[in-house]
């Protein structure tokens, strides 16, 4: 099967630990990722709202991975994003020098709050600097990831973003977790043709994990959504169930979800085609200047 991820830890991780990605037991590495016939997977570097320094370690954290990439099995294409708008500070021209590192989605929190808006744990909504990094994102053709945003902070930024996404959320219908989306927030993504990835965390799915997924699915279904839905795993980055706990088992949901009715024309775009239309929608507005 093709498989496309919105969302993964796993340059933090392997930083941190001192590990390759080619070989270890990380959820997502090189050897497990080779079960896909093609794979894309967008590799986020996790910037926390209070991190010291937080430019610095997202320098440090993005060479080390982009280095232990060499070794990349031939089946992955990797793309970049940074999970937490703190790694700008109040320097909006840091944005340039993302986009030149190639960073594709921009999450603006974490759960908590920083210079531009409130995460899910925090009261503090959109500020006028966090309006003014969403034009300049808007310009330079970065996807707006509106992840981890509190509501008072997501929809003014739902209606300032060109580009929004949510690269790992799941429905608040089906789970009332606050890091979940109302249908609203879902349906306002879709209007822009934006794509919601969902996020294997159990927490934020609420009971077994395949079920839930299906849930999930069902529901977005129900809300017009067949052409927004992606994967956003969260893999190395929460602690996940033994039932979907690395990369290898997504096959095995992709099977389950197949028994529950699913068709496969439907589940690939689920695994992949949606998110890879969304790139190359992108793609093809940089190409044409």
């Amino acid at each position: 099967m093709n498989y496309f991820d919105l969302h993964c830890d796993t340059p933090y991780e392997c930083f941190f630990k001192n590990l390759s990605f080619a070989e270890s037991n990380l959820a997502v590495s090189g050897k497990k990722g080779r079960i896909f016939d093609r794979w894309k997977q967008v590799f986020a570097v996790w910037i926390r709202d209070d991190a010291e320094e937080p430019y610095r370690l997202y320098r440090s954290v993005l060479d080390d991975f982009r280095e232990k990439l060499k070794g990349k099995p031939d089946n992955l294409t990797p793309y970049f994003a940074v999970e937490g708008g703190a790694v700008i500070g109040d320097d909006i021209d840091k944005l340039y020098r993302l986009k030149e590192d190639g960073i594709r989605f921009f999450t603006l929190t974490w759960n908590g709050e920083n210079r531009i808006a409130g995460g899910s744990g925090s009261d503090k909504g959109l500020t006028n600097f966090g309006r003014r990094v969403i034009e300049e994102l808007n310009r330079l053709e970065i996807a707006c990831d509106l992840s981890h945003l509190n509501d008072k902070s997501f929809y003014r930024a739902a209606e300032l973003a060109k580009f929004p996404v949510a690269t790992h959320s799941n429905c608040r219908a089906i789970c009332g977790a606050p890091r979940n989306l109302t249908d609203e927030q879902l349906k306002a993504i879709g209007e822009k043709g934006g794509i919601i990835g969902l996020c294997f965390y159990p927490k934020f799915l609420g009971g077994g994990v395949y079920e839930a997924l299906y849930r999930n699915i069902c529901h977005m279904l129900e809300l017009g959504l067949e052409d927004n839905i992606a994967v956003g795993s969260d893999f190395d980055g929460a602690d996940m169930g033994e039932d979907l706990c690395d990369i290898t088992k997504v096959p095995l949901l992709y099977a389950y979800l197949s028994k529950k009715g699913i068709p496969t024309v439907l589940l690939d775009k689920i695994f992949y085609k949606n998110a890879e239309n969304y790139i190359e929608t992108f793609d093809k507005r940089l190409q044409a200047g």
